[in-house]
């Protein structure tokens, strides 16, 4: 009878035995073949979607990824005021200083053209469009500035005077009288640090020069023609 309990004691351990290796083993396995396989780097590919891929890789260049600047900044419609008129001189023929002398010492370079439209036209335009209208002045050595407050004053048949406010210069102005063809002014152009001198050259042409204003009270001539308006 005793031996016959330990026989079925024996198998009761035996069977116990199994259970326990048996349950331990699938989870050693699986541990195993984790710690095994090797860790693999995220691909940042693998986030994006498969329509974003094929878009990129049919790309010519980065420029056709990157959202395209809108057409209104890359045109300069947002960079200012609209000119209703632009002022410029054609005709130009830069004049040689190389021989002027010290009577127009102070003159750093000169052209001779004639200034379009002409002011007699210009000062139409001018009325009809007010003070808050902006003209752009293109003077002869490429540089540009936007006039705006504008002002017409006439003094009787085909002659007056044209002011104004150079746009973002606080001491920036300009001024043009007329006579007929004869144009004489000057414009103040502090922000390119530029003084423009402008004097009548007869048949309906000007001179126009870039000077030198600490120089410009020594030339003689110049004041001669002046005190002669």
């Amino acid at each position: 009878m005793k031996s016959r309990r330990f026989v079925l004691f024996g198998a009761f351990l035996a069977l116990m035995a199994i259970l326990f290796f048996w349950t331990r083993l699938p989870e050693s396995s699986v541990q195993e073949s984790v710690e095994s396989e090797p860790r693999q780097t995220e691909d940042p590919s693998s986030s994006l979607a498969v329509g974003e891929i094929e878009e990129i890789e049919g790309a010519d260049s980065l420029s056709e990824v990157v959202e395209p600047v809108s057409q209104e900044l890359a045109d300069g419609s947002f960079g200012g005021p609209k000119p209703f008129e632009s002022v410029s001189m054609s005709e130009l023929v830069e004049v040689n200083l190389a021989n002027a002398g010290e009577q127009h010492s102070h003159k750093i370079r000169e052209w001779k053209g004639r200034i379009q439209p002409s002011l007699t036209d210009f000062k139409d335009k001018l009325e009809s469009e007010g003070e808050d209208g902006v003209v752009a002045i293109t003077l002869p050595d490429a540089t540009q500035v936007q006039v705006t407050r504008m002002r017409f004053e006439s003094f009787g048949g085909n002659q007056g005077v044209i002011t104004g406010k150079i746009l973002g210069d606080t001491f920036g102005e300009v001024v043009l009288s007329y006579v007929n063809q004869a144009v004489a002014g000057s414009i103040h152009d502090h922000q390119n640090d530029a003084v423009w001198e402008i004097r009548n050259a007869g048949d309906g042409q000007q001179y126009i020069a870039q000077v030198d204003v600490s120089a410009l009270g020594e030339c003689g001539v110049c004041k001669a023609e002046r005190e002669q308006r």
